[in-house]
C-alpha cells in the first residue's frame, strides 16, 4: 500500500507500534529520506532504548558473535556492543537495523538466529527486545540484495512514505510523529486465544494457505504465509483489537505478515463469522445453539470451547466441553468436532481422575483409533 494521506500515515504508524509492542520483527519499506529512522528512534521519547545498527557497516560477526580463544583453550562468540548494551539494559528496547536491503546474504543467514531465538554470539537478549529493520527497495538501495525467503518470514512487512501533509506539518512546527507504543491489556490473552481460533478455522477451510512459498525472487522477500507469519498474524491481530485500533491498521499488520492475498481472504472469512459464545456453550450445550451452522463454522466454534476450557480447566468443564462436540455431532455430524474430542481426550487437558462422559459414545471408533480411551492416570 502506498502512503499518499495523513490517515494511510497515521495506520502505518500504529502498525509498526503494534509490531513493536508485540515485540514480533518488522520491516519498513520505503524510499530514502521518508523517515523511517526518525520514526523508529523517536521510541526513545517513549523511554524505549534504542540501538541503530548500519546494516552497510555491518559484517556476519556483528550478529554470530566474533570467534575469541578463551584463557582456557576454548572459543567463545564475543558479542558486539549493541548486543551488549541491549542485554544489560533494563526496559523495554528496540535492536533496529537500518539498511537492511543491503545486507547480503551471508549477513542475511547470521541475523536469523538473533531474530527469532535472541541470541547474538554468546549473548541472550532479553524478551523486551524488539526487532525493527528499515530497507530501501532492492533497484534502488546502495548494492541492494534481495531479501532470501528464510529472513523475509522472520519479518512483517510494512510499506512507508511521508506524505506532504506530514512533512509540511513538520517542517513548520517542528513537532513530528512519534512511535505509538502498547502495554498488553489484561484481556489480551483472550483476544489471542480467539484469534488463534480463527486462523485455526480459516487454515482447515483452506489448507492450502498455510505455507506458499512465492514463485519469484522479488516475492519471496516480501510477506507469504507460513505456519510462522500465521502465528505472527493471530497475535498482531489480537492486540490490535485489545488496544481497540481501527479495522485499517489490523489489515495492515495482517497483509504484511501473511502477504495482501492471503490476508484479504483471512479477513472476508472471519468478518463472515457468527458464531456462538463457547462460554453460553459450556453452560448449556443444547444442540440447538449449533444447528444449522456449516461445518467449518462448527469446527472454528468448538475450537472456541476448546480455549475457552482450556483457559479455566476443570472436571465439570472438561465434561461440559465433550458435551459440545456431542451436541455437535448430533446436528452436523461428527466430523467438525473430532479433533476437538482428541485433544480434550489427550492427557494435560483430561483432568486427573475425570470420568468419561456418556456423550462420549458417538466418539468411541475415532478415539481408539488414536489410543484415547483408557481411562485417565
Amino acid at each position: 500500500m502506498r502512503i499518499r494521506t495523513r490517515t494511510d500515515y497515521d495506520n502505518a504508524l500504529i502498525a509498526l507500534g503494534i509490531c513493536v509492542s508485540a515485540r514480533i520483527p518488522v520491516l519498513l519499506w520505503g524510499n530514502p529520506g521518508e523517515g523511517k529512522t526518525a520514526a523508529v528512534e523517536s521510541a526513545g521519547l517513549r523511554g524505549w532504548h534504542v540501538e541503530t545498527v548500519i546494516i552497510t557497516h555491518s559484517e556476519p560477526s556483528d550478529f554470530a558473535g566474533l570467534p575469541v580463544v578463551t584463557p582456557q583453550g576454548t572459543v567463545t562468540l564475543a558479542p558486539p556492543a549493541w548486543a551488549s548494551r541491549l542485554a544489560a539494559f533494563e526496559g523495554p528496547s528496540i535492536a533496529f537495523f537500518d539498511e537492511f536491503s543491503t545486507a547480503s546474504p551471508a549477513l542475511q543467514a547470521a541475523a536469523l538466529r538473533p531474530l527469532t531465538h535472541y541470541q547474538v554470539g554468546s549473548v541472550q537478549l532479553p524478551a523486551t527486545v524488539s526487532f525493527v529493520a528499515a530497507a530501501n527497495p532492492s533497484d534502488i538501495a546502495a548494492a541492494g540484495w534481495e531479501l532470501a525467503a528464510p529472513t523475509a518470514s522472520r519479518f512483517v512487512h510494512l510499506d512507508w512514505g511521508m506524505p506532504y501533509e506530514v512533512f509540511a506539518e513538520g517542517l513548520v512546527t517542528g513537532k513530528w510523529p512519534t512511535l505509538p507504543v502498547y502495554d498488553s491489556p489484561d484481556d489480551y490473552d483472550r483476544h489471542l486465544d480467539d484469534e488463534r481460533v480463527l486462523v485455526s478455522g480459516f487454515l482447515r477451510a483452506r489448507e492450502s494457505q498455510l505455507s506458499v512459498i512465492p514463485s519469484s525472487a522479488a516475492d519471496r522477500g516480501k510477506a507469504f504465509p507460513t505456519p510462522r507469519t500465521w502465528d505472527y498474524a493471530a497475535r498482531l491481530s489480537a492486540l490490535a483489537r485489545a488496544v481497540g485500533v481501527g479495522d485499517d491498521v489490523r489489515r495492515l499488520v495482517v497483509a504484511g505478515a501473511v502477504g495482501d492475498a492471503a490476508a484479504f481472504e483471512y479477513l472476508r472469512w472471519t468478518a463472515s463469522q457468527d458464531l456462538p459464545d463457547p462460554e453460553a456453550l459450556l453452560a448449556n450445550p443444547d444442540p440447538a445453539l449449533i444447528a444449522g451452522l456449516r461445518a467449518d463454522r462448527v469446527f472454528v466454534t468448538l475450537q472456541g470451547v476448546l480455549a475457552a476450557y482450556s483457559r479455566t480447566p476443570n472436571t465439570d468443564r472438561w465434561r461440559a466441553a465433550i458435551d459440545v462436540c456431542a451436541a455437535a455431532a448430533q446436528a452436523v455430524g461428527i466430523d467438525p468436532a473430532v479433533p476437538v474430542v482428541r485433544s480434550l481426550m489427550r492427557p494435560g487437558l483430561r483432568p486427573d481422575g475425570a470420568p468419561v462422559p456418556p456423550s462420549i459414545k458417538a466418539f468411541a471408533p475415532a478415539l481408539a483409533l488414536a489410543g484415547l480411551l483408557n481411562a485417565p492416570s
